[in-house]
């Protein structure tokens, strides 16, 4: 399968990549290794030594360049070789690794994948709802997937399916046979907004948990409104008020689903959320956390995984699905994304 090269994958968080520590990933099939060099700056480089293909990510960093564990050859943030032990010392033309552009935002580590001068800041979709700042508290978590990341791109872009997989994000209660939510869909440039309210819904154990301020209500009103950019970052606007109420009389738990294809058939997930109520209260960080992850892990992962077997190799359009009209969001973000894709004639 081609991958869309010029965009900005993540490869984890911040706190991955530090002190002196070589941190091994492999992302659109290429396996790299992220340190840090002399001057705290992510490098990226293919985790292969030109010379007996040893995996870097197995030495060690000295003095800010990465040192191969087989013959102690060193690297440095350009993927040039900087020292030969060997002989004279001279360095063989030869002797360069492949570096990709890195960068720090939102918490996270991203590689640029594609053309290294393409590699520009505006091409990283902004996720300032996510970030750690005055009145809000932030938990994260990773996994990964045994699918097909755009299998996991569906899944984010219909979240009609959360009453029926998710009691904690959603509600506890079976919906009702006459259950309709008010979704839409909206596109703005290539970024694609799956817009869904949940009216009267019995508000879920998330949102009982963080409402802070007085006894929630049985009903409220939720949002869950995803905004997917490719190749395969998403932004979550969510939270719940009282019935008829403004936004602001409830809690927010804005995240972010960053999605990073390992293979055809894997997919990192990193995720991140936020909230505005028990800002630094570590108890309910960890319940919402675990929460959050469990919710991923034990029932989104299996479904999707469970999805992945059940088509085999096969592509998913390519088996003539049946769509409901909530697959709009996602079927227009696959067609976004292959167009992209071939755009780039790779």
């Amino acid at each position: 399968m081609s991958f869309l090269r010029n965009a900005w994958y993540c490869a984890g968080f911040t706190s991955d990549v530090a002190g002196e520590n070589l941190y091994a990933i492999t992302m659109l099939g290429e396996p790299l290794v992220l340190f840090r060099g002399a001057d705290g700056k992510v490098t990226a480089l293919a985790d292969r030594c030109p010379h007996r293909f040893a995996p870097l990510s197995m030495g060690k960093v000295c003095e800010g360049q990465v040192q191969c564990p087989y013959h102690g050859l060193r690297f440095d943030a350009q993927g040039g070789c900087s020292h030969n032990p060997h002989g004279d010392g001279s360095i063989p033309k030869a002797a360069q690794v492949r570096a990709y552009p890195a960068t720090e935002k939102h918490g996270a580590v991203w590689v640029w994948m594609g053309d290294p001068s393409r590699a520009t800041a505006a091409a990283l979709p902004d996720f300032s709802a996510i970030d750690e700042r005055p009145g809000w508290t932030r938990v994260q978590g990773r996994l990964t997937v045994q699918a097909n990341y755009q299998l996991v791109i569906d899944n984010l872009l219909d979240l009609t399916h959360a009453p029926y997989l998710h009691p904690f994000l959603a509600s506890a209660e079976p919906p009702p046979p006459d259950f309709r939510p008010d979704i839409r869909m909206e596109q703005e440039g290539d970024s694609v907004l799956a817009i869904n309210e949940f009216h009267r819904m019995p508000t879920t154990p998330l949102y009982r948990m963080l409402w802070e301020r007085g006894e929630p209500p049985q009903h409220s009103t939720l949002r869950a409104n995803m905004r997917w950019d490719a190749p395969s970052v998403l932004l979550l606007d969510t939270g719940a008020s009282p019935s008829g109420a403004p936004r602001e009389d409830g809690p927010s738990a804005p995240s972010a689903h960053w999605l990073t294809p390992e293979s055809d058939t894997s997919t990192h997930y990193f995720w991140a959320a936020a909230r505005d109520r028990y800002v630094g209260n570590a108890e309910v960080s960890a319940q919402m956390a675990g929460g959050i992850d469990a919710a991923f892990r034990q029932e989104d992962e299996p479904m999707i995984e469970a999805c992945q077997r059940r088509m085999g190799g096969t592509d998913l359009i390519s088996l003539k699905p049946v769509l409901l009209v909530t697959d709009g969001p996602a079927m227009r973000a696959r067609r976004i994304l292959s167009q992209r894709i071939e755009a780039e004639g790779v």
